[in-house]
């Protein structure tokens, strides 16, 4: 029994860390999106139209934050990129 206990503490243990982990990272995706907001909205107002590559990004990315809120929350146990894929647009 006592090394069933054991082993929940490292897992949770080992899950805390990475939690924070993916919280910093979360932060910092934070700021990446403003600055494609930004970016998208400067590309729309001078060039007349939307930029297809920010647009596939920034799909991406959503997905990416997606994931990394589900696993922050203990919604899944799949780690998010870098220690898993990076997501692909639409899935």
């Amino acid at each position: 029994m006592n090394k069933v206990k054991e082993e929940v503490k490292k897992a949770t243990g080992e899950r805390v860390l990475y939690t924070i982990f993916f919280a910093v990272i979360a932060n910092i995706v934070s700021w990446i999106v403003c600055l494609i907001v930004i970016a998208q909205f400067l590309y729309s107002w001078i060039g007349g139209s939307l930029n297809g590559k920010l647009l596939s990004f920034s799909a991406s990315i959503s997905e990416y934050i997606k994931q990394l809120i589900a696993y922050i929350s203990f919604n899944s146990d799949e780690k998010p990129w870098p220690m898993g894929e990076w997501p692909q647009e639409g899935k």
